[in-house]
């Protein structure tokens, strides 16, 4: 099984690999999910470089900090 976690200790999120539910990797893939996640959102809002973007956390997102891939 893979899973995609965050540490909220750490700040790293990183892409995991479970077998008969023990780690058996796990490797920080944080600064790519972010450029990646920065890149989408500029596309979608047709942003430019050096535009601003402010973001606002939603309450019901604050306890999910693993999903199965």
């Amino acid at each position: 099984m893979q899973t995609l976690e965050y540490n909220k200790e750490t700040g790293q999120i990183t892409s995991c690999e479970y077998n008969e539910g023990f780690l058996v990797s796990s490797n920080d893939i944080t600064t790519a999910v972010m450029t990646l996640a920065l890149e989408k959102l500029y596309d979608d809002y047709g942003l430019d470089i050096g535009d601003e973007v402010v973001i606002t956390k939603k309450n019901g997102l604050d306890k999910v900090t693993k999903f199965e891939v």
